[in-house]
């Protein structure tokens, strides 16, 4: 399927949906996730984003309607601007493909971008200051912030919030000494690192430089191996049904410590603005792409 055939099937979709309304999702939910079935294969992320919309696996308010918290109209709702969003984004990865290979005009992407931007702030508790500047910067700018502070009531989940990750267009990731010694931090770069292009959608802001230094990836390699040993000699001496509640925090140091070195590297490969400058760099990166 060549590239105005792409986005005219995106264009129906929308229309289609703006004559429908919120209302009325669950009726054209399967030519939907069918639509981007055709256009990007079964096993593209937003094929993937398209069919969660539709089991309700992300959308916020899921959970809430099982407990009344919700109404099914604004769940309908909710699904209705998660796959309006989810369609601006993929009209913008078609044009900025064809704009690639020739088959469109760069002036025509103008026509599509969008103000509506929204990114992760992901940050160790030590950075919260700078975080601070970051959040305030973007927000005057109209960019809607995803950050602990605000995305998380009293006693819900954290690791449902901290999933939200792949919701968002982009991820700003605050890289400290801290950072990467976080369990919670790094869980957060394991849900980023599941989209396949995620270097596209990352913003690393290098606190430490040191991290560009071999020697220095090497020690963050060695320090989740390390925390890895500990956590499987304490849980030896545990029961079974302790020993298995407990040993999601082994798998997830597991993953860690199989990724690390991969992230370390992609970040140390990227040509990262200076830090003093970094609002201004991170708002005119999402200009690029959105």
């Amino acid at each position: 399927m060549n590239t105005k055939n792409k986005l005219n099937r995106l264009s129906f979709l929308k229309n289609q949906m703006m004559n429908s309304g919120a209302n009325e999702i669950e009726d054209i939910e399967p030519t939907i996730c069918q639509i981007f079935r055709d256009i990007f294969g079964i096993g593209s992320e937003y094929t993937k984003k398209a069919d969660k919309i539709q089991n309700g696996f992300i959308v916020p308010s899921s959970v809430k309607v099982m407990y009344g918290q919700a109404t099914k109209e604004q769940y309908r709702e909710e699904k209705f601007k998660m796959y309006m969003k989810l369609i601006s984004q993929a009209e913008a990865y078609v044009m900025v493909d064809g704009m690639d290979d020739g088959t469109i005009e760069t002036s025509k992407i103008e026509n599509i971008k969008t103000d509506e931007h929204s990114i992760f702030l992901s940050y160790c508790w030590n950075d919260t200051e700078r975080a601070n500047k970051i959040d305030e910067y973007l927000r005057k700018k109209g960019v809607e912030v995803t950050r602990d502070i605000r995305g998380v009531d009293n006693w819900q989940s954290l690791k449902d919030f901290m999933q939200t990750i792949r919701e968002n267009d982009f991820a700003v990731l605050l890289i400290s000494d801290s950072y990467l010694k976080s369990v919670n931090c790094m869980y957060e770069v394991l849900e980023i690192m599941k989209e396949v292009e995620y270097r596209r959608h990352i913003f690393p802001v290098i606190i430490d430089t040191n991290i560009y230094s071999t020697e220095e990836q090497i020690k963050y390699v060695k320090y989740w191996e390390k925390r890895v040993e500990i956590l499987k000699k304490n849980l030896m001496g545990l029961g079974y049904t302790n020993g298995l509640a407990l040993g999601q925090e082994l798998k997830k140091s597991e993953d860690i410590a199989r990724s690390v070195a991969e992230f370390l590297v992609n970040i140390a490969d990227m040509k990262n603005p200076d830090i003093n400058n970094i609002h201004e760099a991170i708002y005119q990166r999402i200009q690029m792409y959105v």
